[in-house]
């Protein structure tokens, strides 16, 4: 009897195996080309706010701080922190991003200029890879810039709740993510029966990377009820060096301590580098 080729419809699960490792290759590849050159090393708007609200609180602190970059790529933001005596987990799917960011750390240390904390650099997609060996130990701050809007919905939910499980009471849960206000019809179209959400770009180089637009209701879906001290601001900031600039949502807030109320942080000072707006 012949040979009978069997084609059957890959399974979500299968579907989203395959999403994960076109955006890590896609990545991939935009490290090995630009490596330190997509960015620089000056820090984004995102880090810097979550920054800013660990120090206006940090003198009630005795332990150090401990602050997962997820999505670290090649650790401009992890430096930043690192020189502001913070401790840093950074975790990047792109193989050549941990290279490159434990490289600038190396580089950095024997530099002369003074890093106050210090820095691991783990290749994972999962917070549950690095954590594995840390039973029991808990971070001070999740941070990540500029990732959930790559993620399906089941990765963007699993990702975000995934989170909020490694932190301690009290915690900062900072993540940013292009928004709606990103819609550029010049160079993106709409997934049909799926405007407003979900949009691709129209160049052929860049087929399969898609824009799942982060909204204030979404992220308030997921963790929302996990968080006080809730805050939702824009900032702008360049997609790459002598990009154009790309709108972000950032989302600032607490994990719920069980024994006291989070004391309301201050307004976050607007800077000249970045535009950013509460849209509270």
């Amino acid at each position: 009897m012949g040979a009978k080729s069997i084609t059957r419809a890959l399974r979500p699960s299968e579907l989203r195996a395959s999403d994960k490792a076109r955006i890590a290759g896609t990545w991939q590849r935009y490290y090995e080309d630009c490596g330190y050159g997509l960015w620089g090393f000056s820090p984004s708007p995102t880090a810097r706010i979550l920054a800013e609200a660990i120090l206006n609180g940090y003198s009630r602190r005795s332990e150090r701080v401990e602050i997962v970059d997820w999505g670290c790529g090649y650790g401009r933001d992890s430096l930043y922190f690192l020189e502001l005596g913070f401790d840093v987990i950074g975790i990047d799917v792109s193989r050549k991003a941990v290279a490159l960011a434990r490289a600038a750390y190396k580089q950095r240390q024997t530099s002369g200029v003074p890093l106050i904390g210090s820095a691991s650099f783990h290749h994972a997609g999962h917070l549950r890879s690095v954590f594995k060996s840390r039973v029991g130990q808990k971070a001070y701050a999740f941070f990540s810039n500029r990732v959930l809007h790559l993620l399906s919905e089941p990765d963007f939910r699993n990702a975000t709740r995934e989170a909020i499980g490694y932190l301690e009471q009290g915690a900062y849960f900072c993540v940013s993510a292009r928004s709606r206000d990103d819609f550029n019809s010049a160079v993106m179209e709409w997934i049909p029966g799926r405007e407003r959400e979900l949009a691709k770009y129209k160049d052929p180089a860049r087929d399969g990377h898609e824009i799942a637009f982060v909204t204030k209701e979404r992220l308030l879906r997921v963790v929302g009820h996990d968080l006080a001290d809730t805050n939702f601001l824009s900032v702008t900031e360049p997609e790459r060096v002598g990009a154009p600039d790309t709108h972000l949502l950032v989302m600032l807030g607490r994990t719920k301590p069980s024994c006291f109320t989070a004391r309301k942080s201050g307004p976050l000072r607007e800077r000249r580098s970045e535009t950013v707006t509460n849209i509270q």
